[in-house]
């Protein structure tokens, strides 16, 4: 898929497509962002980006990517905490 996005030229430098590769950026943003939202894994992102674990893992960190979990994850975590604790 070609994606064509014509944005202002001020906006170059503030979003960080002023380089020479200002394609891979923007492909980076968005699969980093997409991974932040829940709609890919990190195994996905990191394919979509020809990664590896271990680099991913390392532009993760770089641009604080991060999921938050769930209300439901919340809760079942701390159902198996009380079990765990309970017992």
């Amino acid at each position: 898929m070609t994606l064509v996005l014509e944005l202002p030229d001020s906006w170059k430098q503030l979003l960080g497509l002023d380089t020479a590769d200002a394609a891979g950026r923007a492909r980076e943003m968005l699969v980093i962002e997409s991974y932040r939202e829940g709609k890919l894994s990190r195994g996905q992102a990191a394919e979509m980006l020809g990664l590896g674990f271990h680099e991913a893992e390392l532009l993760f960190k770089r641009y604080g990517a991060n999921q938050q979990p769930t209300w439901d994850e919340l809760e079942q975590s701390a159902q198996a905490f009380r079990a765990l604790t309970e017992a």
